[in-house]
């Protein structure tokens, strides 16, 4: 491992990060907030931290895999103790620990908060909770890679931070590759704030509300959240975005390549697609069957709630906590799906659960025809068995560190449900959950204890897992050859 290179690399990151909190801090600046010092003194840490780190590190070296995921890993941690220090040292945190969890919670798209009163916050800050979910919504070290495009090893870098089961890649320089996907994101993103501002948002929230769509994110300018607007046009754009946002932007590029009918044949979206449509009936026909809601209002809610939902966004346009017992387990089952591969998206996965179901099957018909090969088919492609084993094992490590750190937010005195909820809707990077965490309530009831829990639990399921796993193996720290 070579500590000295993975050093430079961090202090470069850093460097580069400190750009991006300049933009709050001009910010505070033009609109004379009292957070402008906090921000000035972030921005101070952040320069110093990576002029360090790069002084004293190595210039020249080896990109490996094991320095990719250590430089993936320590650039996500770093990002979320200095993007803390806003909200710490401006005061819209009690504590640091809350300021680390509306970080993480931030660069990770989750959009779970601890913040009860958003609405009193300075512009500067909101904006800054906003700008954290653009940053980690198409990924930090995707981004710096654009930045820094001397990099060498660079491939490492992206497969650690974008380690999803779809193993296509839309250019064959890595560069390029992520050049071309935060061009797409950023377009996406303009395109959604001119259309929030023409049906009647005002320029501030819509850039806010456009940042956390496309990173499907879900902070929010409102403490309501999207109830606060009761603007159908509103509603409408957002659920178109966060129904783009939650799709593989890979294959958009594939498209605006060979045209849109790539997007329509694709085995992945199309599933995605009939998952929300399916979804969004069963809630539709519960709240008008069981709460009265009239026909066109419960599809309304039903809609924009599924979306939200499935692509791990958490924006809210009513209070699901208080729906029918069908409508929870509905909207549960989306939290552990989430988005589609390559997307900006949480949970498992739409092509995770297709080939675990798809990889289920073959092994009952196996069981009965031992001698018989099947293959696994997804696209008109034969599955590799190895993708095949690592989803198995993802799956499995998912549902795994979902009970364990419910035991453990359990034992600081919440209610089982309660527990599962708050594990959940962090793993998978939804946001809001059930009963204390609903989508009318904060984190802000959850202790220091269970706070750390869900801070591990929401990098892990932005990085999925693996990247972060790896780093406890004893085995991944020891020299050897060929990594």
């Amino acid at each position: 491992m070579n500590y000295s290179f993975v050093a430079n690399i961090l202090g470069r990151l850093m460097i580069a990060y400190t750009g991006f909190m300049g933009i709050p801090f001009v910010v505070a600046v033009i609109y004379q907030e009292e957070s402008m010092f906090s921000f000035a003194l972030s921005l101070i840490v952040s320069v110093f931290t990576g002029l360090v780190l790069k002084t004293f590190g190595q210039k020249e070296g080896r990109m490996g895999v094991r320095e990719g995921f250590v430089v993936v890993a320590g650039a996500w941690l770093l990002t979320a103790l200095i993007g803390a220090l806003p909200y710490a040292l401006s005061g819209a945190v009690p504590t640091y620990l809350d300021g680390v969890f509306e970080a993480v919670s931030g660069f990770t798209t989750t959009g779970a908060s601890v913040i009860d009163a958003v609405e009193s916050l300075p512009k500067s800050v909101l904006l800054w909770r906003s700008l954290t979910h653009w940053l980690g919504g198409m990924g930090i070290i995707v981004l710096f890679i654009v930045f820094l495009p001397n990099m060498t090893g660079a491939v490492h870098l992206f497969n650690a931070e974008v380690p999803g089961p779809t193993s296509e890649r839309v250019l064959p320089r890595i560069r390029d590759n992520a050049l071309k996907l935060w061009q797409i994101y950023f377009g996406f993103t303009v395109v959604q704030i001119i259309l929030l501002i023409i049906v009647g948002m005002n320029w501030f929230d819509a850039v806010n509300h456009s940042f956390a769509t496309m990173a499907t994110g879900g902070f929010s300018t409102k403490n309501t959240s999207i109830a606060y607007y009761d603007n159908v046009g509103i509603e409408l754009i957002i659920i178109i975005f966060m129904i783009i946002a939650g799709g593989n932007f890979g294959l958009y590029f594939q498209a605006w390549r060979s045209g849109f009918m790539k997007i329509i044949k694709d085995l992945e979206f199309q599933f995605y697609l009939l998952i929300i449509a399916v979804s969004t009936l069963i809630i539709a026909f519960s709240l008008w069957r069981s709460m009265g809601v009239e026909g066109g209002n419960s599809l309304r809610q039903a809609l924009f709630q599924v979306v939200s939902i499935m692509t791990t966004t958490g924006f809210a346009s009513a209070d699901f906590d208080k729906w029918p017992a069908v409508c929870k387990i509905v909207l549960l089952c989306l939290m552990f799906i989430g988005g589609s591969a390559g997307s900006t998206a949480g949970g498992i996965k739409v092509s995770r659960i297709i080939l675990l179901f798809k990889h289920s099957w073959a092994e009952l018909r196996r069981a009965i025809h031992p001698k018989a090969v099947i293959n696994v088919r997804f696209a008109k492609r034969t599955v590799d068995p190895v993708m095949l084993n690592t989803i198995s094992v993802f799956f499995f490590l998912f549902l795994s560190i979902f009970a364990f750190a419910s035991f453990l937010l359990a034992a600081t005195g919440l209610e089982p449900l309660d527990a599962m909820s708050a594990v959940v809707v962090t793993l998978g990077n939804v946001g809001p959950g059930f009963g204390v965490v609903g989508p009318t309530t904060t984190f802000s009831s959850i202790n220091a204890f269970g706070e750390c829990v869900l801070i591990i639990c929401m990098l892990l399921g932005r990085l999925e897992l693996f990247t972060l796993l790896v780093l406890v193996q004893p085995e991944f720290w020891r020299s050897r050859k060929g990594w």
